[in-house]
């Protein structure tokens, strides 16, 4: 509507204006018609009958004034209430017309208001697309200020509107309602926003369509908040999609609101799958019934921690470590978090671990006792070849048939049974001297199979079980007699009636991951030897003490306790290594490792054929520090005709090397004693004595003569104890070979 229309509008008088007036023009159209019928009757039927009844002029006169005071009279009451009649109707219908004005006003106030107080902006438009209302927040949100739109073309005030908003305009007066949750709006400065938006049609009285309504919402804060929470939401899912747990939400009512990639693997499940399942369902009765407990004290709104065993999908035993955390807002648990580590390798390693601090400290215990057993045995061996060579030296001097022979034969007896035993403890110690050769286990176990079938008796099969192409391997014959011997003889005592031992060899190689998970393994190639039995078993109790010396489970008397701890220590010194498998019930199985000897084409010399023993006449210089230990030795060196030169030292023994010079032809020394070793000492005596044997005599092996208990080439070596015949054997060995000068006194060795 123009600004002319409506001044024009203004000027029109409000009573003419007023929709109400045709009923009061009719009705004052019937008073007229009703006041010239009457004033007609009136005047034209009165002077009709006045003129039939009354001739007389001046009466005549005086009822024409008479009438005419009586018609105004009349005329004057009839109008008064016509008029009065009027006047009732035309009040009644004013104070309808005020209270429409004043409910109308109400009305638009009512209207105004929503269009001010509405939260977003409205504006209203008639056909032309003129502004009819137009609300504060409208103005604001465009950047209008306070101007007055009213009137004015929406083209007019936004000039740059897009084509299709317009075609948005035509279908909205054409009756079509439109509506766009988000769309971005680019204002007249350039910024952008976007806004929430509906158009709407209205009508007029008549029904037609009289024009649009706009709202528009600004949701430019809302998008960026949605957009950052979008943001946040996704960096979430992402963060707990990567987290090695699983991490999930139950709703109170049980039913699963969230899970984390690694929560559907565990499960199987896809997101659409998991989400609104039943914990029951999930979990299966079993499972839900083992954590009811705590699910109900984290809807309880009580934090939940504990640990527990699972089993995965594929089979695989888990351990987790769980927490429930209740998620309480205003006094009311909604639902629970669910954090479930997997700590099975942490559990592993803390097993494993402990496992290789036990085999640790075990390795260490064994070591510490095995050093206590070397030393003894040492000092032991020391009175053991005292008493074999006093007690063989009276044997000779009584002659046969005294009395006291049978005691002297009690007492050799015995102490060559002590020096079994510390045999046994310095094997035990790795202090055993050996000297190894290059074997074939296959050949070594068959020729001792007939022996061992007797050891372990007729009621017990032994089988036999060889590996194809075997290794070769580098150890002492008799440490390998000792290993099958105390096996053979431990698998028979655990078999209470008839059973079954199995020997059997092979080939097997170690990497860098199977010994990082074993203890003292040495990645590389071995040679298997194990023995097995059906027998009684053993408890991990009794498994963790198996090799500890002097332990054993059989009845007294019937053992030493020193089997087992002789084949750990000659396992040891081999630079092998031993495991041992059995269950209550079960049987054994012990597995012995042996490094493969890597030499190709070597083999084992020829034993030598035992010779009678021979005695002689040459000089020998005989060095101990141990005064009974040198008597016993000249006593018995001398009777088989030797010329001995004792020396208590290694000082006294230069001096009669310097002496004697070349007179001297064997060497026959003790490896540890003060002053200086046994190998230094022949090293000193070679500028006085050049050709000069060596014969070294010990308790136990030092690193002087061989390393680990391996004898250097070309020593030759006594362990004591010794017997009359033992050393007088040995010397004569040594005397008849052709080494001498440096082969007796080889480069020393690194110490170990």
């Amino acid at each position: 509507m123009s600004k002319a229309e409506k001044t024009t509008s203004r000027d029109i008088p409000p009573e003419v204006n007023r929709p109400d007036a045709q009923p009061f023009r009719i009705q004052a159209a019937r008073i007229v018609a009703i006041y010239a019928l009457f004033g007609l009757a009136w005047i034209y039927g009165s002077d009709l009958v006045i003129d039939l009844l009354i001739d007389d002029k001046a009466t005549l006169v005086r009822i024409a004034v008479a009438k005419g005071f009586a018609f105004i009279i009349c005329t004057a009451t009839l109008l008064y209430f016509l008029i009065n009649r009027l006047l009732g109707q035309l009040a009644a219908v004013d104070a309808k017309r005020l209270e429409s004005l004043a409910g109308l006003e109400q009305k638009n106030a009512h209207l105004r208001l929503f269009f001010e107080a509405a939260p977003a902006s409205l504006a209203m438009f008639d056909r032309d697309m003129r502004y009819l209302q137009v609300s504060r927040r409208w103005l604001s949100m465009y950047g209008l200020g306070e101007r007055d739109l009213v009137g004015l073309s929406h083209y007019e005030v936004f000039p740059e509107v897009p084509e299709r908003w317009k075609e948005f305009h035509r279908r909205g007066l054409a009756g079509e309602t439109l509506r766009e949750e988000a769309d971005l709006f680019v204002r007249a400065d350039g910024s952008q926003q976007y806004v929430r938006w509906e158009i709407r049609p209205w009508y007029d009285a008549a029904g037609a369509v009289g024009g649009i309504v706009i709202f528009t919402e600004d949701i430019t804060e809302r998008m960026m908040f949605e957009s950052a929470l979008s943001a946040n939401e996704r960096f979430l899912r992402l963060l707990t999609d990567e987290l090695p747990g699983l991490v999930g939400y139950w709703n109170s009512d049980l039913t699963c609101g969230f899970a984390n990639r690694t929560y559907r693997e565990w499960f199987g499940k896809n997101s659409e799958e998991i989400i609104g399942t039943g914990m029951r369902e999930l979990l299966g009765e079993q499972l839900f019934t083992q954590n009811e407990a705590q699910v109900l004290g984290a809807l309880a709104g009580e934090p939940q921690h504990f640990q527990r065993t699972l089993v995965k999908r594929d089979g695989e035993v888990a351990h987790v470590w769980s927490h429930y955390i209740p998620d309480v807002v205003d006094g009311h648990t909604r639902g629970f978090y669910v954090l479930v580590s997997d700590v099975t390798e942490l559990k592993r390693g803390e097993e494993q671990r402990q496992r290789l601090e036990n085999q640790l400290q075990q390795a260490q215990k064994m070591e510490s006792v095995g050093r206590l057993a070397g030393g003894v045995a040492h000092d032991f061996n020391n009175l053991l070849t005292v008493i074999l060579g006093l007690a063989q030296l009276a044997m000779r001097e009584l002659g046969p048939g005294h009395p006291t022979l049978v005691r002297l034969e009690g007492i050799r007896q015995a102490a060559e049974k002590s020096a079994a035993l510390t045999s046994q403890l310095l094997g035990f110690a790795r202090k055993q001297t050996i000297a190894p050769k290059v074997l074939d286990l296959n050949s070594c176990v068959e020729e001792m199979l007939k022996m061992l079938k007797r050891l372990v008796g007729e009621d017990i099969d032994l089988a036999w079980s060889p590996g194809r192409e075997l290794w070769k391997v580098r150890m002492d014959p008799s440490q390998l007699d000792q290993i099958l011997a105390n096996l053979c003889v431990n698998a028979r005592d655990a078999i209470a009636d008839v059973g079954k031992i199995t020997i059997e060899t092979g080939n097997v190689s170690f990497d860098a991951r199977y010994c990082n998970a074993h203890f003292d393994f040495v990645p590389g190639d071995y040679v298997l030897l194990a023995v097995s039995d059906d027998g009684c078993g053993m408890d991990q109790e009794t498994l963790a003490q198996i090799f500890e010396p002097f332990f054993s489970t059989k009845e007294v008397g019937r053992g030493t306790g020193l089997g087992l701890a002789t084949i750990y220590g000659i396992v040891k010194q081999n630079n092998g290594f031993i495991n041992t498998y059995s269950e209550p019930g079960e049987g054994s199985t012990f597995k012995i490792y042996l490094p493969r000897h890597a030499e190709e084409g070597v083999r084992a010399l020829p034993e030598p054929v035992a010779a009678p023993v021979q005695g002689g006449s040459e000089t020998i210089l005989l060095v101990e520090d141990e005064p009974s230990i040198l008597s016993v030795a000249v006593s018995l060196l001398t009777l088989q005709g030797y010329h001995v030169l004792p020396a208590s030292k290694p000082a006294d023994a230069l001096d009669i090397a310097r002496r004697h010079r070349d007179r001297i032809d064997l060497v026959v020394t003790d490896v540890v004693m003060p002053e200086m070793n046994g190998r230094d000492l022949v090293r000193r005596l070679l500028p006085f004595c050049p050709k000069v044997k060596c014969l070294y005599m010990s308790g136990y092996t030092a690193n002087v003569i061989a390393h680990h208990g391996v004898l250097d080439q070309g020593v030759n070596f006594i362990s004591k104890p010794f017997t009359m015949n033992d050393l007088a054997a040995k010397v004569r060995s040594v005397l008849d070979s052709g080494e001498a000068g440096l082969a007796a006194a080889p480069p020393p060795l690194p110490e170990a």
